[in-house]
């Protein structure tokens, strides 16, 4: 039987199950999980008990502690606790390290970090020709985009729908710490345009990210 069962009664939000996983894949015991006060014990500060029982209600993860909750998981070795996972839910359920020993530095924690990286679909070392992926990405973006057979870019959906998704992917390149100023700049521009909301100079989302 599990030590922490996620409330019912109060409303839930996307991250409870995630969370759930979390204390599960953390705890050093089998078929047990970790208590919220034990997973706080576990990130350390300025991560609380309090803090972590409010977690389920919340939307997503505070990108501050997602980052940290990665860091924590490869100290440990645990496979598949990326960013895009904590963050999106997106990727491999995470799993415990084969070894329950921790992983302290070295081979293993190199080893770790390499999977953490594969199961995050990042590459998993540095390339040659690593600066080409970005202008790969606009060359494609840019050969896909400028296809206007049937007039597509006088409809406003279609702008509205390619503005959103790009405001999407800097968000979520951003949290990464990919500085997406410009990419925002523009979008900003062209939602004005077409008169979608424009978020104020130097404004941030409540998680603490670009709009």
């Amino acid at each position: 039987m599990r030590s922490v069962n996620i409330e019912t009664g109060a409303k839930q939000g996307p991250i409870a199950e995630r969370l759930a996983i979390l204390l599960e894949v953390f705890s050093p015991w089998e078929r047990i999980s970790l208590t919220y006060r034990q997973f706080a014990a576990e990130l350390g500060a300025p991560v609380t008990e309090a803090a972590v029982k409010k977690w389920p209600q919340r939307k997503k993860f505070p990108a501050d502690v997602a980052r940290l909750i990665v860091a924590k998981a490869q100290d440990r070795g645990l496979i598949g606790v990326t960013l895009e996972w904590v963050l999106f839910g997106e990727g491999n359920r995470p799993q415990k390290a084969p070894s329950q020993t921790p992983v302290d530095s070295g081979v293993q924690g190199a080893t770790a970090a390499e999977e953490q990286r594969e199961s995050s679909g990042l590459p998993t070392a540095p390339q040659e020709h690593q600066g080409r992926f970005a202008a790969r990405i606009a060359e494609a973006l840019e050969a896909d985009l400028s296809h206007n057979e049937f007039g597509q870019w006088s409809s406003v959906e279609v702008q509205h729908t390619v503005i959103w998704a790009l405001k999407d992917l800097a968000r979520r390149l951003w949290v990464l710490h990919f500085d997406m100023g410009e990419t925002f700049k523009l979008t900003d521009s062209w939602a004005g345009k077409v008169g979608l909301p424009v978020r104020p100079p130097e404004a941030s989302s409540p998680e603490g990210g670009p709009e």
